[in-house]
């Protein structure tokens, strides 16, 4: 059957393009890097209209990433959302990971970001994750309602303790399959996927496998 696509507000011209940088040591963590893409996107949708649903939340970003007056989240890194991040960073107790030189974050401490919200802005921010890395279906859909339901994209988890990019794409389809031991049957298939920003600076956004062990969300 055909395929159907549901996309966060703004779809890709939306989609912020902020990057990992050396910070204490290793990289400063794309979990720090997820939440201000998100935090970042959800300041524009407020600050530059369009977005009913957005609009009475703006104050997400303020000027150079600090609590003093607000400002438009940039689109690209600048100095403002390295100090954004650099605060998200020590909210969610990243760490420099034993071996290489990444920034590891678990999904447990992924919920302080709530902290930079604190202050800043009334938006409310939940997170739900399988403490062991095993992807849930309960876990999926939440990403898949938020980018479905309220076209706000959701953080995911892709391999443990690897990689929390930002889901702001789904698409599905289904199938019938036929399979044959002994007699033959058909079999009913869903294939779904997730467009995610990589958190790479713009750089190898696509689709991967719409499982994941975390989703984090945000809520006016």
């Amino acid at each position: 059957m055909a395929w159907t696509f549901y996309w966060a507000a703004g779809g890709h011209a939306a989609q912020t393009r902020y990057n990992q940088f050396q910070y204490s040591g290793c990289a400063v963590g794309c979990g720090a890097v997820s939440w201000g893409m998100l935090f970042g996107w959800g300041d524009r949708q407020s600050e530059l209209g369009g977005n009913a649903y957005w609009a009475p939340r703006n104050g997400l970003y303020r000027r150079d990433g600090g609590r003093g007056a607000n400002a438009i989240a940039p689109i690209d890194m600048d100095e403002g959302v390295r100090n954004m991040i650099r605060e998200l960073r020590g909210q969610i107790g990243t760490f420099c990971a034993p071996f290489g030189n990444s920034g590891a974050t678990t999904p447990w401490s992924m919920d302080g970001a709530w902290r930079y919200l604190n202050g800043r802005s009334h938006t409310r921010q939940v997170c739900h994750w399988n403490s062991v890395g095993w992807s849930e279906d309960r876990l999926r859909n939440r990403a898949i309602a938020s980018i479905r339901d309220r076209r706000t994209p959701a953080i995911i988890g892709t391999g443990w303790l690897s990689h929390y990019p930002l889901a702001y794409g789904y698409a599905w389809q289904r199938r019938i399959v036929r399979r044959c031991f002994v007699f033959c049957w058909n079999d009913e298939v869903y294939d779904r996927w997730f467009y995610v920003n990589q958190g790479w600076g713009g750089a190898g956004n696509d689709w991967v496998e719409a499982s994941t062990w975390f989703s984090g969300e945000i809520y006016p």
